[in-house]
């Protein structure tokens, strides 16, 4: 039996994760951390009687030394995630991380502390099985196509932009290069093509009502192509995190990105 502890539990994905973690066999949800303290109980968060009468903790090691958790799920903000991570890995903890907003130093940080641990290291950007095969067929239609931009759209509660699948898709694609007559343009609005990632325009949509949405957009001479993938609840990213807490029960090291453990 595996005993997971959820940073972040009491976030919209952490209490999805709760749920899910709930109903698998040979995992045990024995703790969950909040910024801040809670009087409700988990039970009481979910509205769910037949959930454990978990308290929610805030202090990370006083946790971690009390409860004693094999694997730590992460779905926290970028502010303070590096540390809390090495903390856990300190612990000899492995980790499934949904948060993003880790810079390319930390993110080789954490590859290095995963071969000096010993520990598991997923770091997952999107948990969609959807988002993961557009991220692939991006790849393969930037082969084809010169330029290719990003909308991504999140919830306004989404602590960073762009989104980590934007930024990872971007990375993936393939020949994509920059608009030759972007410094002819007369922008009257700064920030207006976004930001660039990779040669790839990444624009940013942050609005109540929506989950994840992404549309990449490819242009070529008298054609376009529009890649779109849609998380209409929370729910569609529980598969994924399924099959992280299964593929991590193995020696695998550090990973990143769903589709390694596909």
């Amino acid at each position: 039996m595996k005993k997971v502890m959820i940073r972040g539990i009491t976030g919209r994905m952490g209490r999805e994760t709760a749920r899910t973690v709930l109903k698998m066999k040979g995992f045990q949800l024995i703790a969950g951390l909040s910024k801040r303290k809670r009087k409700k109980t988990l039970a009481e968060i979910l509205q769910d009687s037949e959930v454990p009468e978990l308290e929610i903790g805030v202090k990370l090691e006083s946790e971690i030394e009390s409860r004693k958790p094999d694997i730590m799920i992460d779905f926290t903000g970028p502010e303070g995630l590096l540390p809390a991570l090495e903390k856990a890995l300190k612990y000899k903890i492995d980790l499934i991380v949904g948060s993003t907003g880790l810079t390319p130093e930390e993110k080789s940080r954490l590859e290095e502390l995963s071969r000096e641990t010993g520990r598991n290291v997923f770091l997952i950007p999107n948990f969609a099985l959807g988002a993961v095969l557009l991220m692939k067929f991006a790849r393969e239609a930037s082969r084809f196509f010169p330029r290719a931009e990003i909308i991504e759209s999140h919830s306004e509660e989404k602590a960073d932009a762009p989104s980590g699948t934007s930024l990872a898709t971007a990375e993936g694609m393939e020949g994509a290069r920059p608009n030759p007559g972007e410094d002819e343009i007369s922008f009257s609005l700064p920030g207006v093509r976004g930001g660039n990632k990779e040669g790839v325009n990444i624009h940013s949509i942050r609005l109540p009502g929506i989950v994840a949405r992404q549309e990449v957009v490819f242009g070529g001479e008298g054609q376009t192509l529009t890649l779109t993938h849609n998380s209409l609840s929370r729910k569609s990213f529980m598969p994924g995190v399924k099959l992280a807490l299964e593929k991590i029960r193995g020696k695998r090291g550090f990973v990143y990105g769903l589709e390694e453990l596909l």
